[in-house]
């Protein structure tokens, strides 16, 4: 029986090649990564006449290099690599090669290859492969042209040439470009001196080698550290730019959801390979802060150098892999979560991260294309984990802002006041008010002229730092004055045709009586009359609601009965909350307290208090039928001093898929389409007032609590009340 055996087309060469690796740096990159399977420790290219088609390429190294026999039996081998049963070099190091496929679609970037290697068993011989691609693809199949393998004699060192000529494609300065940068971030612009690198001689990598491996990681403003285990369980630590240790935390906190739907705690392990996740985050606005050593950040230059290496770039076994972190290759969606969310969060503009996995078991494979790994289970969860790590990040910077924003304005007027009381007291002893009082000469005088130039400086600094602490409240206030100024004009308007709608549907009913029996009106059209003018009247009201809370007159400091305006402000909401079945009870036991303010910043506290209990029904999961909420007020003696304490509880699912101390943050929502600025609004106002807030989990009711405590004033306005006086 005769034998055969398969044959292929020349033209499935080009399946493997041209198609396989499109761009001519993407080819020219897999014959690096095979110098650094070879354990190389430095890897040349040489470009020449490359804008045309028909240049050249030389690729050499000072590997291990190969014998006939391994060049013969394994580089010549299409679809099978030795490194798949030899996974490590000699020196340990981890080799990245999987399928072989990668070196033939390099190889075929030209017309012709020759591969010089000389062994490090064999450094008296060199062994030269030659490749003739016109005259393969000329015959009928692949094998039926023969490959020589020549050796001869001479003395040299260890290492493997691979020269490729007439290059099929021209090298264009886009494509030069992108492989000077794939070049220069294959080991990545990091602190450690990598055991392998990379050298080319073309203009673009000169330039760019000088933008890219400026050291300027020193400017970082904070930096990630985030750790996956062999168990798949997360930690991570925040530093500050000192390299002091802010927050970190465990698998519980770091792996919880925090965005989107179906917020959540972590799941019991991450089946992702071990990895590492550090991320440098810097402040390219330094303007907005005080401190000094951002007057001499080199801002310009981390903005370019961050142009060219921004984002997060996945190193699989120490060598980046393409395209994660290329430029447009946003893999982690930042720029989209920042964009949702822009509070104190990275962007691909201000940041620069890596992930380290080695992966021993081979969980992550590699796509035929070389464009990345195969989206399965296990690359998908290392996505989520580092997701995940960078929202908790962005929580804890948040929460660290918000501390600095809320205790910086009290603190500034503090030192205000102490300014000037020191400033009036020099001024006093410059310009006495008693004409008797001997003025001030000589050394003494000088020395007094000298303090008093120094407490006016203090008067200063001290103003311009309540200024800058009052200035990052002005930002988010001012949204919110232009959205409540736009929510006014647009709820005056609405009036008109609320009112138009009740008086023409009055109108079609007083008509339509004039035509049908009373029996036949109540049975066909009542119903359907009343039905309109109550959402008539419903739309009426929600305009009238924004113009009694924006009332100029609210905006006046003046002494507030809290027990007596309570109900009012309620009642504003009343048609909103009887139409959700919503049910307010009341046990006000503060009669007669007394809080300097404004009705609008009770109305404020009131309102959002309210609507955030509201929209707890609305969630999956509030399986109550009763919908009750629970307003409670009270006073609290505290030493000599009486506090007035209100409490909101609602009978909904209560604070779930957030922690307590996370609720009081901007943008921090468990409801879709939430702006998550109502309980930062209570909480901003409760501390201008000289209060202090809290939230429970779980009431009596079985929702949430909300507390809120506020000093109590003297009917006169002078100061906390004593509980004697209650």
């Amino acid at each position: 029986m005769t034998q055969h055996r398969l044959r292929f087309a020349p033209e499935i060469l080009a399946r493997l090649g041209e198609e396989l690796v499109p761009h001519a740096d993407l080819g020219i990159m897999e014959l690096v990564r095979n110098a650094y399977d070879a354990d190389a420790k430095l890897c040349h290219l040489e470009i020449s006449e490359a804008e045309q088609p028909g240049g050249a390429l030389i690729v050499s190294d000072n590997g291990e290099g190969m014998t006939a026999d391994q060049l013969a039996n394994g580089f010549l081998l299409v679809g099978k690599s030795g490194k798949s049963s030899d996974t490590h070099t000699p020196t340990g190091r981890r080799k990245v090669g999987e399928k072989g496929l990668g070196r033939i679609a390099a190889l075929r970037l030209g017309t012709h290859v020759t591969v010089r290697t000389r062994s490090q068993d064999q450094l008296d011989t060199e062994h030269v492969l030659t490749i003739d691609w016109n005259r393969i693809d000329a015959s009928d199949a692949v094998e039926d042209v023969p490959l020589a393998i020549e050796s001869t004699k001479c003395e040299g060192t260890k290492g493997t040439t691979v020269e490729i000529t007439g290059l099929r494609q021209e090298i264009t300065l886009q494509d030069a470009d992108r492989l000077a940068r794939s070049i220069l971030m294959l080991t990545g612009p990091f602190a450690e001196n990598s055991a392998f690198r990379v050298t080319c001689d073309s203009t673009q990598f000169e330039n760019l080698s000088r933008v890219i491996t400026a050291d300027l990681l020193q400017w970082v403003e904070y930096r990630l550290m985030a750790e996956l285990d062999e168990q798949g369980q997360a930690s991570a630590t925040l530093y500050n730019w000192r390299g002091e240790k802010v927050k970190s935390a465990g698998h519980d906190d770091v792996g919880k959801k925090r965005q989107g739907r179906g917020t959540s705690g972590a799941p019991l392990e991450f089946s992702a390979p071990p990895a590492s996740f550090e991320m440098w985050m810097f402040n390219l606005n330094p303007g907005a802060s005080k401190e000094v050593r951002l007057a001499q950040q080199p801002t310009e230059k981390i903005r370019k150098w961050l142009k060219q290496v921004g984002g997060i770039h996945l190193y699989h076994r120490e060598l980046r892999v393409q395209p994660y972190g290329d430029v447009g290759n946003d893999w982690l969606v930042i720029n989209l979560r920042r964009a949702a969310s822009p509070e104190v969060r990275p962007s691909t503009n201000n940041s620069v991260g890596r992930i380290r996995v080695m992966d021993p078991e081979n969980l992550l494979q590699p796509k035929t294309d070389r464009s990345g790994f195969v989206d399965n289970t296990h690359f998908l969860e290392l996505q989520e984990f580092a997701k995940r790590a960078l929202d908790w990040s962005a929580e804890q910077r948040l929460e660290l802002r918000e501390q600095r924003r809320i205790g910086a304005a009290p603190k500034a007027r503090n030192r205000v006041k102490e300014a000037e009381e020191q400033f009036r007291k020099l001024l006093d002893a410059v310009s006495p008010k008693d004409p008797d009082t001997p003025t001030l000469d000589g050394v003494a005088g000088s020395a007094v002229l000298e303090s008093f130039t120094d407490r006016a400086s203090e008067v200063f600094d001290s103003q311009r730092q309540e200024i800058e602490a009052l200035r990052e409240d002005l930002l988010l206030y001012r949204t919110l004055a232009t959205v409540g100024t736009s929510t006014a004009v647009f709820a005056h308007e609405a009036m008109k045709p609320a009112a138009r709608i009740i008086n023409e549907v009055k109108t079609v009913s007083r008509r339509v009586k004039q035509y049908v029996s009373e029996d036949e009106y109540k049975e066909r059209f009542h119903s359907s009359v009343e039905n309109s003018v109550d959402s008539a009247k419903t739309l009426e009201t929600f305009a009238r609601l924004p113009l009694a809370l924006l009332a100029k007159n609210k905006r006046q400091i003046t002494e507030v009965d809290f027990d007596r305006e309570c109900p009012i402000i309620v009642r504003l909401f009343s048609r909103y909350l009887d139409e959700r079945g919503i049910q307010v009870e009341y046990d006000l036991a503060a009669e007669g307290a007394i809080v300097r303010s404004t009705i609008a910043d009770i109305e404020s506290i009131l309102s959002n208090l309210i609507v955030n209990a509201a929209h707890a029904f609305t969630r999956t999961d509030a399986i109550r039928p009763e919908r009750t909420i629970r307003i409670r007020t009270h006073l609290v003696a505290e030493g000599a001093m009486t506090r007035l304490c209100l409490c909101v509880d609602d009978s909904g699912p209560g604070i779930k898929d957030i922690s307590l101390r996370a609720i009081w943050l901007p943008g921090k929502t468990t409801r879709d389409n939430g702006t998550g600025l109502g309980l930062t609004i209570v909480r901003d106002i409760v501390a201008d007032l000289g209060g202090t807030q809290e939230a429970e989990k779980h009431s009596e009711l079985g929702g949430a609590r909300i507390m809120v405590w506020l000093p109590v004033q003297d009917a006169g306005g002078q100061g906390a009340r004593a509980v004697g006086a209650m």
